[in-house]
């Protein structure tokens, strides 16, 4: 009997632990099939907003993701973690990571493949690919750096550029932008800190197709451009040129005009007409005849005439820009007329403090910029975004601002100026969805422990704490024996 009460006993034990093991087996199935993420961060750095839900629920195609850093790259823990959160939104969506390191070969045949030469985020839908590059990751506050510190994260733009860049292979249609030349432009080939090469490649980061016209030469807008670009034109346009810009802009076309203060010569008291009076008129759009200085907002061991603009207006395009400041190195006032054409919506985007002013004094700027009564009082506007248009029929939109230094390869990586350019081509090209994300905040907790506090956190953990364990295993077995 003794036996048989024995066996019933084992047989039960074993029974309860097979239960055991399938209960756990069956909720972990559950489990993995039907589980949430949660966010613990005070700002939601892991939680995807809105429109990268919509994004990633309307996708009908495969999008693969390559992380192509060693598990040491900055923003590599940040990067994983926000890829989970896509990948669980969408089965369309993989993702891949690609140690160089670990993984040499591999890594040669896909910098090969891909033509990325740094470390990054690959996304790749068909023929289309996008990489996403560190630096497009972050936002760093560099001022502990100056007394040798480590540059903080100030904050990860993670969700924008990894949904921005979904949008971007999965579109069906390459934007059509085409950059004037034969006006003294920036050149957009070539390495020179003068020229555009880093707008260029951002757009066709963006699956954008770039090309140049010759408006002297072939007086029309080249067919189904999308966008046309005057950057830093140094000399004027013809009434053929202005007539042809006119007519493709009355079609509903979109252009971005980067007009720098050029003097005439001979004359240091008078700028190039650049003959787009006519052209801007019909938008509202005014150019200043003055150089503006922002004493309250200019740069260390630079001139008054460098501006650093921290007032935005509310726009599609400024979205991104709030917090952070835009460099224009030397610039023009923009403003808006006070009566605007019928049909035409322009708004002020970017303006300086109300202590900066637009100088008229051209003669004498190396010597004397004092603000004087003749001078256009601030805050002076500098960049315009204006559109005309009325019933089912497509916009035209134009984006107007009083410098081409700050989109140069030598201007373009300052604050903000590449968020600016971006934003406003995005805007013109009916692209609103690529700069609706803004960077979050991120909260960085920083332990500075001596080297004193190091030796006792280490006599703590291997000394007194595995010493305390036998000591507890010890007074158990002695009661066990008495």
């Amino acid at each position: 009997m003794m036996s048989d009460g024995k066996t019933v006993s084992r047989i039960n034990l074993v029974l309860a632990v097979l239960v055991g093991i399938g209960i756990l087996g069956l909720v972990n199935w559950i489990g993995a099939r039907h589980y949430r993420r949660f966010d613990w961060t005070s700002s939601g750095l892991y939680t995807l907003s809105e429109k990268s839900t919509q994004v990633l629920k309307a996708l009908r195609q495969p999008v693969a993701v390559t992380v192509f850093m060693t598990e040491g790259s900055p923003l590599y823990a940040e990067t994983q973690e926000l890829l989970r959160r896509y990948q669980a939104a969408s089965p369309l969506l993989t993702v891949e990571t690609l140690n160089p390191e670990r993984n040499p070969a591999r890594a040669q045949a896909f910098l090969k493949e891909t033509g990325v030469m740094q470390l990054s985020v690959v996304f790749r839908a068909g023929e289309k690919k996008k990489a996403v590059s560190l630096e497009q990751l972050a936002e760093f506050d560099f001022q502990r750096a100056q007394m040798g510190g480590e540059p903080a994260l100030k904050a990860f733009k993670g969700e924008q550029e990894f949904t921005a860049a979904i949008l971007t292979v999965t579109q069906a249609k390459s934007p059509k932008v085409v950059f004037t030349k034969g006006h003294g432009e920036r050149p957009v080939e070539g390495r020179s800190r003068e020229g555009l090469e880093r707008v260029v490649e951002s757009l066709k980061q963006d699956n954008c197709t770039v090309e140049e016209w010759d408006s002297l030469v072939a007086q029309r807008v080249p067919e189904k451009t999308d966008l046309v670009v005057v950057a830093g034109p140094r000399t004027g346009f013809t009434f053929p040129e202005t007539d042809a810009l006119k007519a493709y802009l009355a079609e509903g076309g979109r252009a971005l005009l980067l007009l720098d203060p050029e003097f005439s010569q001979g004359s240091g008291n008078r700028m190039v007409d650049l003959g787009l009076g006519g052209l801007l008129d019909a938008f509202g759009v005014r150019l200043g005849d003055d150089i503006v200085v922002d004493p309250k907002n200019a740069l260390p061991l630079m001139g008054p005439e460098t501006v650093v603009a921290r007032s935005f207006r509310s726009h599609t395009v400024t979205r991104l820009l709030e917090g952070l400041p835009v460099v224009f190195p030397v610039i023009r006032s923009v403003g808006v007329a006070e009566k605007l054409p019928a049909g035409v919506t322009a708004t002020v985007l970017i303006e300086t403090s109300a202590e900066g002013w637009g100088e008229t004094n051209l003669a004498d700027l190396e010597t004397k910029v004092e603000k004087d009564d003749k001078d256009l009082a601030g805050p002076v506007p500098l960049a315009i975004a204006a559109e005309t248009g009325t019933g089912t029929a497509k916009k035209a939109r134009i984006v107007v601002v009083g410098d081409a230094d700050f989109a140069s390869t030598g201007g373009i990586a300052n604050a903000a100026n590449l968020y600016l350019l971006t934003s406003s081509v995005n805007w013109l090209l009916d692209r609103e969805s690529l700069v609706s994300i803004p960077p979050k905040s991120t909260d960085q907790v920083a332990v500075v422990l001596s080297r004193g506090d190091v030796n006792r956190i280490t006599l703590f953990v291997l000394l007194i704490l595995p010493a305390c364990a036998i000591g507890l295993g010890i007074v158990v077995w002695l009661k066990r024996r008495r």
